[in-house]
């Protein structure tokens, strides 16, 4: 009994663990330890004589959640549904790797009850199968954020410089790669005219002008700027276009909305582009992946 709640409760865990991990649903571990332990607890009673009744599709949905509900502490539904979703995906792709991994190396696999048990499952082998749970789950999550629609990869984002602030809304670029190649820092690029209040007004004359295009005017403009430590030139390509140069800044912090809550996005560098980024105006700005990762 000791030995098979160990189990249990590490193979829970594991999970539970790497549900944490890729959905960034808060949690703690002790939290974390007392649901793997309950579900464990669960296998126990499961294989005892006059419990046949737990082996109920229900009752298995039902003990899901209860494991759910102790380890996660939910601020929304979307929280919810999104621990839900990757602790079944963890699940499923967690069995599947570690039963391809025995039958590779082992050659007894006992089905009891309509349960597949497997017998002294080595603990390097279970490592292995979640270094790859952690690997195959996280390129899934990455595979469908990519194909999300545009609606559910906008965010609201907050700039601050220099006492002042402006609101934005920005799309998720998964194709934008562009950093700061002094500080390596990632890239958010936003239209001038969204953003122009915060620049000093020797700045905004390169856009109004416009000057953007022009690199002798930039350095000309950005060298007698008392904001010189603070801005940056930054080259960059485009399909069609080579060789483009790209004025940004380092703001005092940015903010982005998520699930609810506002984060801050840590060191970036806003990038100010002159021309619309969208023709109806759905968002003005566009996100570095790293930002809201």
């Amino acid at each position: 009994m000791d030995v098979l709640w160990l189990d249990n409760f590490i193979m829970n865990f594991s999970i539970l663990w790497i549900t944490f991990r890729i959905s960034k649903v808060k949690a703690s571990f002790w939290r974390l330890w007392v649901s793997a332990g309950i579900g464990a607890l669960y296998a126990i009673i499961f294989f005892m004589p006059g419990f046949e009744v737990l082996n109920s599709f229900f009752l298995k949905i039902a003990l899901s959640l209860v494991m759910l509900l102790v380890a996660f502490k939910f601020n929304t539904l979307k929280d919810f549904f999104k621990a839900f979703t990757f602790f079944y995906v963890t699940t499923f792709v967690f069995g599947g790797v570690a039963l391809g991994l025995y039958f590779f190396t082992q050659d007894y696999i006992a089905i009891e009850r309509g349960v597949f048990v497997i017998k002294d499952y080595p603990v390097n082998k279970l490592i292995i199968a979640g270094v790859l749970v952690i690997i195959l789950v996280h390129t899934m999550w990455r595979f469908i954020r990519l194909h999300l629609s545009k609606d559910q990869l906008l965010y609201k984002v907050k700039i601050y410089f220099e006492g002042k602030e402006v609101t934005v809304d920005a799309l998720l670029d998964t194709g934008n790669m562009l950093l700061d190649p002094v500080s390596r820092h990632p890239v958010m690029v936003a239209e001038f005219s969204k953003i122009r209040e915060l620049l000093p007004q020797e700045i905004q004359e390169i856009f109004i002008g416009p000057y953007e295009d022009d690199f002798h005017a930039i350095l000309q403009v950005v060298s007698r700027s008392s904001w010189i430590e603070r801005f940056r030139i930054i080259p960059y390509a485009t399909v069609g276009k080579a060789g483009g140069i790209l004025v940004g800044f380092k703001p005092d912090e940015v903010l982005i909305l998520k699930n609810g809550r506002w984060h801050t996005a840590g060191d970036i560098v806003v990038g100010i582009c002159n021309h619309k980024l969208s023709s109806n105006q759905h968002y003005q700005a566009l996100v570095h992946p790293e930002i809201v990762a």
